[in-house]
């Protein structure tokens, strides 16, 4: 069957999912593909039930090979961080993750639709076009090899990697930026990200709130400023001879952020 013939099924989605109710819905759809991406998470699934509705701890309860699976829907998987309790939930339910370096299962449901259903949305586009959409960590990475040199994208990629590894670290996709962007969060704070250009900037503070709030502990801010030179701004991009020299900049930032 073509692509265009499947897009002309009479049954699904005319919209991506633009809330949470609308990711539920389409994780029904798409029941007769979650056991095979259950397993590939790690989760035994040769058989896979709603078990029930709960919302409490979790939205769902799911039944897999006779274990229980409690489960968050969100539209985006980063809409959980400081909303849930991590110990309460075994796996998030997205139409998009864009929240990595944690200890949570994420199911992705547009790499399903992508891979495996692309009859299931009529309109690759949300209902509203002003919703604002943060880019995967597919998008990000394709547009990066896009902009860089082979062995500078090989470098910042193995770099990405390594702070996907790093403990205390969690990777953020940004919303609604022309170009793809990856923040770089930890337990004492936040306001350092990457650019898929290969850029990278730092802001030390929210200026979106009144008064402006600190992204990280003043005693950060000025170990980051004293190393970046930078004694007044509020936020820049991070100067750097190549990629290189950027890298090695950005290790020792995230170092700082990550140190007690």
């Amino acid at each position: 069957m073509s692509e265009r013939e499947m897009k002309q099924a009479k049954f699904g989605f005319l919209y991506e999912p633009s809330s949470e109710g609308e990711v539920c819905l389409l994780f029904g759809f798409l029941m007769p593909h979650i056991g095979e991406e259950l397993e590939r998470l790690g989760f035994p699934a040769s058989e896979c039930y709603v078990e029930e509705w709960t919302e409490q701890p979790t939205d769902v309860v799911l039944r897999t090979d006779g274990s229980k699976l409690r489960v968050e829907f969100e539209l985006y998987s980063s809409n959980f961080r400081g909303q849930h309790d991590p110990e309460k939930c075994e796996l998030i339910v997205c139409w998009k993750n864009n929240w990595h370096g944690h200890s949570i299962k994420v199911l992705e449901l547009s790499r399903i639709v992508r891979e495996k259903r692309p009859d299931a949305i009529l309109n690759n586009e949300p209902k509203y076009k002003r919703r604002k959409e943060p880019w995967s960590l597919d998008e990000f990475m394709t547009q990066l090899r896009q902009n860089l040199l082979d062995d500078d994208f090989q470098e910042m990629s193995a770099f990405i990697e390594e702070l996907k590894a790093t403990k205390c670290v969690e990777l953020i996709l940004g919303k609604g930026d022309k170009i793809p962007t990856l923040g770089v969060c930890t337990k004492l704070g936040e306001g350092l990200s990457i650019e898929a250009s290969g850029k990278a900037y730092i802001a030390y503070s929210n200026v979106n709130v009144k008064p402006p709030k600190p992204n990280l502990p003043e005693e950060k801010i000025v170990e980051i400023r004293k190393l970046l030179n930078e004694p007044k701004l509020e936020w820049h991009y991070i100067k750097a001879e190549n990629l290189k020299d950027r890298i090695s900049k950005l290790r020792q930032i995230v170092k700082i952020m990550v140190s007690q």
